[in-house]
């Protein structure tokens, strides 16, 4: 199995670029004009799930065998955006008045931890760049998008996988999978949001399973 995982804008050694969901989806789009000849899947947890959900409908339609998506069933219009929001407000007034780098040292190393990362992986991720910049821009990007129609037009089979303890994704559940043409579901007990980090190992063996039951190869992995 061949895996790219491209930094999406305002993530990693793209932490300049203010993210947009165009912007995103054409990282997607050039990662898999770069990858062999095969199969392809799409694989994201979060915003690399939404951003899988956009990309679907510009790559080739006759690669393209499957998504794997993790933390990606939440509504972004109306009411459901509200949280959100706000804590998108929180950032910008928190980056105003102090020096994000500060705070993503003193803040991540304990939030990396709480995932379950190792110190080793942990340091890699942090030198990697973490931007807490990127949420406040997500945020704006997502809201008001209708996730569910871009799914309805998704003919490739799609697996959801979300922690039974991440509310606001298993609340919109049956909303996606109700949209989408061929859904099937995982869930992991006692996980909150963010699936592929903290329980990396469970999800990397659904997506291997995955692949092997839809009988795919290469897979591109938008994070």
């Amino acid at each position: 199995m061949h895996v790219l995982a491209p930094d999406l804008p305002g993530h990693g050694a793209r932490h300049a670029e203010r993210f947009s969901l165009d912007g995103a989806v054409q990282t997607i789009v050039d990662a898999v004009r770069t990858a062999p000849p095969g199969p392809l899947y799409l694989a994201g947890d979060s915003l690399g799930g939404y951003t899988a959900q956009a990309a679907a409908a510009h790559l080739p339609a006759d690669r393209l065998k499957g998504l794997v998506l993790g933390g990606s069933s939440h509504a972004f219009i109306g009411a459901p955006t509200i949280p959100y929001r706000a804590r998108a407000w929180l950032f910008r007034v928190m980056f105003a008045l102090g020096d994000e780098r500060k705070m993503v040292a003193r803040k991540i190393p304990a939030v990396l931890k709480e995932f379950g990362m190792n110190e080793t992986d942990a340091a890699a991720t942090l030198a990697a760049g973490v931007h807490m910049s990127a949420f406040p821009q997500a945020v704006n990007a997502l809201c008001g998008v209708d996730f569910r129609t871009k799914l309805a037009a998704i003919a490739q089979p799609v697996l959801f996988i979300n922690g039974d303890l991440d509310t606001n994704h298993i609340r919109g559940e049956s909303a996606y999978t109700a949209a989408a043409r061929d859904a099937r579901i995982e869930r992991f007990a006692g996980c909150e949001h963010g699936v592929s980090m903290r329980r990396s190992g469970d999800y990397a063996r659904l997506v291997a399973q995955f692949v092997q039951q839809t009988g795919g190869g290469s897979s591109p992995a938008a994070h």
